[in-house]
Order: C-alpha cells, then sequence, then structure tokens
C-alpha cells in the first residue's frame, strides 16, 4: 500500500499559486481584473477595519462604592480624542488613576464603564508576487500564479514581509548589535544557519531587519518573537537545531534575491505553512511545472527526518520494509531504512519523515 509523507517544499523552480486576500473581518473592494499581471509591491485590494469597542471598569479599578461617583474624578468627556496611556480619571492628589489603554474615542460614560471605540484601520493588501492574477475573489482578494523557488518551514510568527535575501555576516547575525546601520541590512530578510537568541532579536530591532529566517528558538523564546515587528520564519521547529544543508545552500544561492516571507503560524484550522517565496528573476523564462501533491515514498526518495535525534537531518530511502519494525520504545510502526548524508544507515518511522515536495 502506498505511503503519502507529508510535504514541506523546497523547490528551486516550480509554479505557484498563492490566495491574497484582506482579513476576515475586513469591508474591502479588488483592485485588479483578472488576467492582469502584478508585481511585487501592487495592491490588490482594499479594505477598513469595523471599528472596535473597549470597555474600561473605571469605577472598578478606581475601587468606587457607587459607579455615580466616576462624574466627580472624570478627566474626559463622550466624544473626547484619546491616546494611549492617557488619563481617563484621577483621585485626589494622583493616589490612583484610570489610563487608555488604546487610542480611540470616548463613545460613551455608563454604570462606571468608559466605552472608547477604535478608529476603523484602512488595509492595502499587497500582491506579494509578481505573476498573474487568475481568480478574483469579491471583496476578499486574489489568487496570484507566478513560478519561482519556495521554501517552507516549520513555524512562523504570523508576519508578512518583503525584502532582499541576505546572508548573515561570516561572523553571526549577533555580531551586527550595536553597529552603526548598516544600509544593506536594513528591511532585509536575514538568513542564519545558528539558532535564533535573544540577540537576534535585538538585532532585528536595532537595525531595523525586515525578517530572519532561523533554524530554530528555544520555547521561552514564543513571546518575545511573537511580539517583533519583523517577520520570522523557522525552518526546523524549536530547540537548539541547526538548518539543514540543503535549505542553507538552496536559500544562500538566492542571496540577494526579492523574497517575500508568509511567516504564516500554524494551526489546527489551517493547512498553510510559513513560507518564503523567490521572486523570478525574469518573466521570459519557460513556465515551470506545478509540484506533485500527491508524491509517494518510494525508495531513492530524498526525505527529511522530522524528530530527534535525527531532527532536520537529510537521507535517502534504501529500503521500505513490508512489516512493521520493532522499536526500542516498544512500538511496532511502520518504518524506512534511510541512508544519511553521512553514509549511517537508519530506521527511521514512516511518520517522522517529510519530502521536499517535485
Amino acid at each position: 500500500m502506498p505511503y503519502y509523507p507529508d510535504q514541506r517544499y523546497a523547490l528551486e523552480m516550480t509554479t505557484i499559486q498563492r490566495e491574497q486576500t484582506l482579513p476576515e473581518d475586513a469591508i474591502g473592494s479588488v483592485e485588479v481584473r483578472q488576467g492582469a499581471s502584478v508585481n511585487l509591491r501592487d495592491i490588490v485590494a482594499r479594505g477598513i477595519l469595523p471599528s472596535r469597542y473597549i470597555m474600561v471598569d473605571a469605577a472598578g479599578q478606581m475601587r468606587l462604592k457607587k459607579s455615580e461617583d466616576l462624574g466627580d474624578i472624570l478627566k474626559v468627556s463622550v466624544g473626547d480624542l484619546v491616546t494611549a496611556k492617557e488619563v481617563l480619571a484621577e483621585a485626589p492628589k494622583g493616589r490612583r488613576r484610570v489610563v487608555a489603554p488604546v487610542d480611540g474615542i470616548v463613545a460613551d460614560i455608563n454604570n462606571g464603564q468608559i466605552i472608547l471605540q477604535i478608529e476603523p484601520e484602512t488595509v492595502e493588501l499587497e500582491a506579494g508576487l509578481d505573476g498573474q492574477v487568475i481568480r478574483i475573489q469579491q471583496g476578499q482578494g486574489v489568487v496570484i500564479e507566478t513560478y519561482g523557488s519556495v521554501v517552507q518551514g516549520a513555524w512562523g510568527n504570523s508576519r508578512r514581509v518583503i525584502g532582499t535575501l541576505k546572508t548573515e555576516p561570516n561572523s553571526g547575525l549577533e555580531s551586527l548589535y550595536g553597529e552603526d546601520l548598516d544600509i544593506q541590512f536594513r528591511g532585509a530578510i536575514v538568513i542564519t544557519r545558528r539558532p535564533l537568541r535573544q540577540t537576534g532579536l535585538d538585532v532585528m530591532e536595532d537595525q531595523n531587519l525586515g525578517g530572519i529566517i532561523a533554524p530554530s528558538i528555544e520555547a521561552d523564546l514564543i513571546d518575545s518573537v511573537l511580539a517583533v515587528k519583523g517577520a520570522v520564519m523557522l525552518t526546523e521547529g524549536f530547540g537548539s537545531l541547526r538548518m539543514s544543508g540543503l535549505v542553507y545552500n538552496m536559500l544562500n544561492n538566492f542571496n540577494g534575491r526579492q523574497a517575500t516571507l508568509e511567516a504564516v503560524q500554524p494551526n489546527r484550522w489551517q493547512t498553510r505553512r510559513p513560507e518564503v517565496i523567490i521572486n523570478p528573476s525574469g518573466r521570459g523564462q519557460a513556465r515551470a511545472i506545478r509540484p506533485n501533491l500527491n508524491q509517494t515514498l518510494t525508495v531513492g526518495t530524498n526525505v527529511r527526518m522530522t524528530r530527534i535525534p535525527h531532527a532536520g537531518d537529510i537521507g535517502t530511502v534504501v529500503n521500505l520494509p513490508k512489516t512493521p519494525i520493532l522499536l526500542e520504545n516498544g512500538l511496532k510502526v511502520l518504518c524506512a531504512e534511510v541512508e544519511s548524508v553521512t553514509g549511517e544507515k537508519l530506521t527511521v518511522p514512516l511518520a517522522n519523515l517529510e519530502v521536499f515536495g517535485r
């Protein structure tokens, strides 16, 4: 019976179709027609995120016995524009105060509650790819087809950036910290083969990097990565894993090329993976084939191992035993015999293998 392994693409040239849509709650319109050619920075859709309301329990924060007592210490009125951290109410002598959590308008004051209305936000959706619009989704976005290179990762911080791919300095990403701003890295997507540390995140802020592609981070850095403005994609996962040679060499070959980094954060409701798409250097090249979505595992298939102690290692399937194999942990499962790039022969459960697509 054929086995269909997970695919995490690392393809140097393929046909790519990607859906670019506005946020779910945005009210918008599509700005391009079907069949139109678009560039990276072209706006394909515009929308408005409706106003949100935030309720501030001012009476509770001020520990008032009666909500009507709030009127004596209010510093704002209905209709006032306020900024984040602005004082909304303050006790005599400043012993206790309530501050605005966001920028907004005071929409109402009632029963000890101050209701703030956040101003509507305008959203402009960039194409993110050099390609052709093949389908319109009215009021939502478009589907764009292009050809180019794609490398998918394991985790992202829910950011998206378009920039130039740059390989880290020989002395490492951290060597940029505290240096005078180097214009070649401003807005760039920097590739590092080393696990990403807090110092690397500090460099991102210090040097205004657009994004970082790294193999891994320690789990205690997740909140810090989610808080940075730039996009971060991990190619391997969590821990102290180094980037596989195949993926690093492929990305390094595109040093200086424009790319779109979609650092999608995986969740159970979506099948999308974080990925970096390297856009074509010209439009006159021959059309590339689409990836095979139904690739089966066969002898000779190049694979990546996804679990420790060999997580991230690359190898080639040399045998596919037809019967389950008893592992050291006591489980009896279907496995593949894989020869690693170092020549070591490994027995790996099928569920712990990925293919790069083709």
